[in-house]
Parts: structure tokens; C-alpha cells; sequence
């Protein structure tokens, strides 16, 4: 059994996930703009595809983390999810100084959502769950 601290993880960040998604769909099209008017992604040909592929290669990657985390219990993965949620916050202060709108404060609720997901990881069920690779260990009432 899973111990609670990785559950929350798992919920947090499959929740920060779907935001994240709905944040894309609101946005899309004014990104997608800045994609097209861009003139040396013109000329490499890169458009509106290039940005949804380039997302669900993103969602893609944090769905592989979340598994290998939550089920398979791969504490590198924890890792290297840690250092994607540290360069991601490297675009928070441009997001506090741009316009606030509905996705700012989306993105915004993202980057809580997934440093509260990544703060269970250090709780203390959860590194020992990591560190065993999922094993429970021995139980402490079979000795009584």
C-alpha cells in the first residue's frame, strides 16, 4: 500500500496537470499567434502544430514522472522532477510582471499545485517508500 504522503503527491499533481491542460486550451490561440508571427519559426515552417506537439510532448514527460513516481516508486524520477518544477519557476517573475488575467492566475495555481505535489515527496513515508522502491518492509506488528 502506498503511504498518504505519495496518494497527495499523486493527486496534486495529476490536478496541476489538468489545470495546466485547461490553462493550454484558454491560451492557445494567442500563443499559437506569437508562434505564426515569429519570423525565424517561419522560416523553419513551425506553426500552430508545433506548439500542441510540443505540449503533449510536455504532458507526456509529467505523465511518465508521475508514474514512475506514484506507481513505480522511482525516486530518481522525484529528481528529476524536482529540477523541471525549479527551471519552471524560472518564468515566475515574468508572469508577475505581465498582464493578470484568468491564465496568470491558472498558471500561478500550476506551480502551487506542483510545489505542494513535490513537498509530499520529502515527507517521511514518502522518501522511505521511495528509497525501498515501493517495498513496505517488515511489518512492526508481525513481531508482537
Amino acid at each position: 500500500m502506498r503511504p498518504q504522503s505519495i496518494v497527495m503527491f499523486e493527486r496534486l499533481f495529476l490536478a496541476s496537470i489538468v489545470l495546466n491542460v485547461i490553462v493550454f486550451a484558454i491560451g492557445y490561440g494567442e500563443f499559437s499567434q506569437q508562434i505564426t508571427n515569429d519570423p525565424a519559426l517561419q522560416r523553419v515552417g513551425l506553426g500552430g502544430g508545433f506548439v500542441i506537439a510540443l505540449a503533449l510532448a510536455g504532458y507526456a514527460i509529467y505523465l511518465l514522472l508521475w508514474y514512475l513516481i506514484a506507481r513505480k516508486a522511482a525516486n530518481w524520477a522525484k529528481w528529476v522532477l524536482v529540477l523541471f518544477l525549479l527551471l519552471s519557476l524560472l518564468s515566475v517573475p515574468d508572469a508577475l510582471r505581465g498582464p493578470w488575467n484568468f491564465s496568470t492566475i491558472a498558471a500561478l495555481a500550476v506551480y502551487v499545485l506542483q510545489i505542494a505535489a513535490v513537498g509530499h515527496l520529502f515527507q517521511a513515508d514518502a522518501k522511505a517508500w521511495l528509497s525501498n522502491k515501493g517495498a513496505e518492509g517488515p511489518n512492526p506488528e508481525t513481531f508482537d
